[in-house]
């Protein structure tokens, strides 16, 4: 989509105290929406950066008693942004506005999109980043601000919101005249991602600047099944999340991952133990036909995805083995972890997935200690769990190491009953998410024998004590994150990863 920015231009002549004035106006154009434009004196070498192109800047040359001067001069409300500290700024808004900080190198590239809803009143913000000389643009309520951002340690990307911090230094504005004589050759510089396209000009009569780029091909962010984005699971290593939770297909013994994370196949009954659990199906089909956790055989045409310890397939000496088995006597499954010659009783172990690489051993269980460091310990996890709902189906939300939110997206971190009703995300918006890392792990219920509970999540570990299979569990009431044993016969969901090489 085309997208216009405007360059108001003013030229002042005249004589002594008496200034005539000519307007000329510049008009910046581009088949993509840029990053930023740099306008640039050929002559002096001054330049300005334009961090975003919806700015107004203002282009004067003074004329007065022989004495030539112009100048090029930003506009910034410095009262609607303040900087605290090298890493800290707050926003100030007097009715309730859609923010959007934006990141930038000094060189115009985008480093981080940001976009929250925010009511009357101050806003403080921290941003990470890699250390280096950065500038963050504000803008809301029609009002546009600019600062330097200057990080001298590295610190997880991301812009973060905090409390209002008590004190606050001067925001001072930027590098934001220019000066050059009449007759000077002005270089006009648009910035698209990692393009460029430079336009010369002497401003003396309108003009439109047009700039081209290449259209990047999307960057699809599954691979072979894979989210890639990075998640931290220990000091020392990061995992990629496979796409969705496992699933398997009895018929024709195919192992596969859902094909959106918030895909889950569900189904559930009224038991004498949860007689009120609300009766959700899931959305999962097989040629029309709604695919039932509480139908599955060794001749089953659909798909599962809640499964019983050591169901890989792989013959541990256990009774019960096979991804269908329903046995609800605890002492007919594998009792141990998933190491050693035991590995094979992971799934993704022991199984090619069918969408995910499709040759065994390219996936693995996380471990307990992995899944307590994603959820609790990697820097700024809190920060990076929360719940939700997607496309109708709740959930937990884990955002990768590196995360910038899309534009238009909400996303409020915590593990609150609330945002099941308060965040909900369609199809669409989920879609902008995940392509920017966001994991999905949907409350899928559990299964013993042939009933299903639909009113929580559990997902295995490959870690086992003598009490049992340790795993992740939260609910629609209860957040037990890092849970603790579970029986081998209890059938649950199973998100794989990836190491990270």
């Amino acid at each position: 989509m085309k997208k216009m920015y405007s360059l108001i231009g003013a030229l002042l002549t005249g004589t002594a105290g008496l200034f005539a004035q000519t307007n000329y106006t510049c008009t910046f154009s581009a088949n993509m929406e840029m990053d930023s434009v740099q306008i640039k004196n050929i002559v002096s070498e001054e330049s300005i950066m334009l961090y975003n192109p919806d700015n107004t800047i203002t282009l004067q040359q003074n004329k007065r008693q022989g004495n030539e001067e112009t100048s090029i001069t930003t506009i910034y409300n410095a009262s609607f942004l303040q900087q605290i500290n090298n890493d800290v700024v707050m926003v100030s808004v007097t009715k309730p506005a859609l923010l959007h900080l934006a990141l930038y190198t000094t060189d115009g590239k985008t480093v981080i999109n940001y976009s929250e809803k925010i009511n009357i009143g101050q806003h403080a913000f921290q941003i990470g980043a890699n250390a280096g000389v950065y500038v963050l643009v504000a803008t809301a309520q029609n009002q546009s601000s600019t600062v330097k951002i200057s990080l001298s340690e590295n610190s997880p990307r991301g812009i973060i919101p905090i409390a209002t911090p008590p004190s606050v230094s001067q925001l001072k504005s930027m590098d934001d005249v220019i000066t050059f004589d009449e007759g000077d050759e002005f270089e006009f510089t648009g910035y698209y991602k990692t393009q460029t396209d430079v336009q010369r000009f002497v401003v003396s009569e309108n003009i439109e600047v047009t700039f081209s780029f290449i259209e990047e091909t999307p960057f699809s962010i599954k691979e072979n099944g894979a989210i890639k984005a990075a998640f931290t699971v220990s000091k020392n290593k990061k995992v990629y999340f496979s796409q969705g939770n496992l699933q398997y297909q009895a018929s024709t013994n195919t192992w596969r991952f859902a094909e959106n994370q918030w895909n889950f196949v569900g189904k559930s009954k009224v038991t004498q133990y949860y007689p009120n659990q609300p009766q959700d199906t899931g959305n999962v089909f097989v040629d029309g036909v709604r695919c039932e956790n509480e139908n599955i055989s060794p001749t089953y045409n659909g798909w599962i995805d809640l499964f019983s310890w050591g169901t890989s397939g792989w013959e541990s000496g256990a009774k019960a083995y096979l991804p269908y088995d329903t046995s609800t006597v605890k002492d007919d499954y594998y009792h141990g972890g998933a190491s050693g010659n035991a590995a094979n009783i992971d799934w993704g172990v022991y199984n090619p997935i069918s969408n995910g690489g499709n040759q065994a051993g390219q996936w693995r269980l996380p471990t307990m200690p992995e899944w307590e460091y994603v959820l609790t310990m990697r820097p700024n996890a809190s920060q990076k769990t929360g719940t939700a709902t997607v496309n109708g189906v709740k959930g937990l939300i884990l955002l990768p190491d590196e995360w910038t939110l899309p534009d238009d997206i909400m996303f409020t971190s915590g593990l609150n009953n609330d945002n099941f009703k308060k965040y909900k995300y369609t199809a669409e918006e989920w879609t902008k998410m995940e392509e920017n890392g966001a994991v999905f792990l949907p409350l899928a219920g559990y299964r013993r024998g042939v009933t299903v509970i639909r009113n929580n999540g559990k997902y295995f570990s490959s870690s086992y004590s003598e009490h049992g299979i340790e795993h992740m569990e939260f609910s629609e009431s209860l957040f037990n994150l890092v849970a603790s044993f579970l029986s081998p016969e209890v059938a649950i969901s199973v998100r794989l990863v990836q190491d990270v090489e």
